[in-house]
């Protein structure tokens, strides 16, 4: 199985005491299937998974691969600072049936590519061999920049690697992993390149902002998927408005308002994440409501 589409990073939902609330995770899994995304994505950047333990994040792939109930796939994020930590949440989202993983590089060190393709090798060594899985680049937070060499290596070397996540600004980096193999698959996760990026051979998208606004986003992919340029080129315009409105997952806060706002509430973030203003928020949504896109 190889992801395509809209694929959504939940966040997770937090109650009044700062703990995993997972009836809030149920109805925010039913409102994205409801409105058609391809798949979920969770324990993510998106997820705030850096600030959850190892068991909260098993908490939360287990209430999702058990809710979802195989109605969209599932990928699970189980990359980490800690090899041992990846490996563990790995075996775990293969124990709880969930569809496939993603691992980030690990991160806050400087790593050579030698000591990424290790980690990597580490984690598809702990799986079964033909359980899928996805590289996941995004330098901007990692501090680790995963090469192209690295991931032509991975990809030749391990057939269970099925593609990358690509959060880099940057269609020729896309371009260039979907060369690592035939049929290697580029989830992008810049939701304003989807239309070109879906052009120029991506599968889709890993999108936050498409949590607030799904039917946009699912509109969008389906429109270049099939062809439709000329509409999928304004549903794009559209869609990186909204994107831009939400500050693009640079406040996660946001994203949780925004949710409450579409009448699923998740609570708020996990410190030290700062709170979103609520005035400043009320009035971005307004905005967003204004565009008709839901």
């Amino acid at each position: 199985m190889r992801l395509r589409g809209i694929v959504v990073p939940i966040v997770t939902p937090f109650d009044e005491a700062g703990q995993v609330d997972t009836e809030a995770l149920k109805n925010l899994c039913e409102f994205l299937i409801e409105k058609k995304v391809h798949g979920l994505y969770p324990c993510g950047t998106t997820g705030e998974a850096v600030l959850l333990t190892t068991e909260e994040r098993k908490l939360v792939a287990k209430v999702v691969v058990e809710h979802t109930a195989g109605r969209v796939p599932v990928f699970i994020h189980v990359g980490a600072a800690s090899t041992a930590e990846v490996v563990e949440l790995a075996k775990h989202a293969v124990e709880i049936g969930a569809d496939g993983i993603a691992a980030v590089t690990p991160y806050y060190f400087g790593y050579s590519q030698d000591d990424l393709i290790r980690y990597y090798e580490q984690i598809v060594e702990a799986i079964p061999s033909d359980y899928p899985f996805y590289l996941y680049n995004i330098p901007g937070c990692t501090g680790n920049d995963l090469l192209p060499p690295a991931v032509k290596y991975l990809a030749e070397k391990y057939p269970n690697i099925v593609g990358i996540k690509n959060s880099m600004p940057d269609l020729l980096r896309a371009m260039e992993y979907g060369e690592s193999r035939e049929g290697f698959s580029v989830m992008l996760g810049n939701d304003l390149l989807i239309a070109p990026g879906v052009f120029v051979g991506c599968d889709g998208a890993v999108s936050g902002n498409a949590q607030v606004a799904p039917e946009l986003f699912v509109k969008l992919y389906e429109a270049a998927e099939a062809g439709d340029w000329e509409n999928a080129l304004a549903l794009q315009k559209q869609a990186s408005t909204v994107a831009k409105l939400l500050q693009n997952g640079g406040n996660l806060s946001l994203f949780k308002y925004g949710l409450a706002h579409r009448g699923v509430p998740v609570g708020d973030v996990r410190g030290p994440l700062g709170k979103v203003c609520k005035e400043e928020a009320a009035e971005i949504m307004a905005k967003i409501d204004e565009l008709a896109v839901y």
